[in-house]
């Protein structure tokens, strides 16, 4: 056997061995692989009922088998103006069940010997619903079924608004009602247009006033008026 044949068999044999190695290793990250998943981790810790932002998390790559079936977000638009529903610990995987809006969680100040009531507006004066905001004064009133109005008027003298229309009569519930929230559709705070439209407010009124609400609630549909300029330059409007 010449040299040259000796050499030729001396470099097959080493880049057998090197496919071999590398085959090898690439079997083995192949049987080690784990497919991942993007997830919000917390950056810090939260105390619950605080409001987040972006900066309070990282994007990670976690192990799906670490991961399972939890409800986990993928990016912070999915949860975005909501607030710690309980504590959250730094490097925890943020789920969905953590997060939840104010109105839900009830984040609000209420006055002493008064409490907080949410209703569903069906109509707002003029477009009014634009202009209402966290400490606005309001007057509301309920549209009932007129033999409805009439026996819920008898316990209590209340303002009628107009005349009696296709068999419904509105009513005046309360007068100069502090806002205390305002949410769209969705059960988000309203903050600016782009926000959409109000489609329920919160309340802080007294105890019996809600109890009357909450009595009527099933059969009336609400409105909202302003109270007049005047009142509000008299400083009855706390910013």
């Amino acid at each position: 056997m010449n040299k040259n044949k000796i050499g030729i068999l001396a470099v097959t044999f080493v880049l057998t061995i090197i496919v071999f190695l590398f085959s090898t290793h690439m079997q083995k990250k192949l049987i080690d692989y784990e497919p991942t998943i993007k997830c919000l981790v917390l950056n810090e810790d939260i105390i619950e009922n605080t409001k987040i932002n972006a900066e309070m998390f990282l994007i990670k790559d976690v192990p799906i088998s670490i991961v399972g079936v939890a409800d986990v977000i993928n990016n912070f638009s999915e949860i975005e103006n909501l607030y710690a529903r309980d504590n959250i610990l730094k490097g925890q995987i943020a789920m969905r069940k953590q997060f939840d809006t104010k109105e839900n969680l009830s984040i609000y100040e209420v006055e002493e010997g008064k409490e907080k009531i949410s209703i569903k507006i069906a109509a707002a004066e003029n477009g009014l619903s634009y202009a209402i905001k966290p400490n606005s004064l309001i007057n509301i009133y309920a549209t009932l079924r007129s033999d409805y109005a009439e026996n819920f008027s008898k316990e209590k003298e209340r303002l009628t608004v107009g005349d009696e229309y296709d068999g419904y009569t509105v009513i005046k519930l309360i007068d100069a009602a502090k806002v205390i929230g305002i949410f769209n559709v969705d059960g988000m705070e309203v903050e600016t247009y782009e926000d959409g439209n109000i489609d329920s407010i919160m309340i802080n009124v007294m105890q019996e006033d809600a109890k009357e609400i909450n009595l009527i609630r099933e059969i009336a549909t609400f409105s909202i008026t302003g109270l007049p300029a005047e009142i509000e330059n008299k400083g009855l409007i706390v910013e």
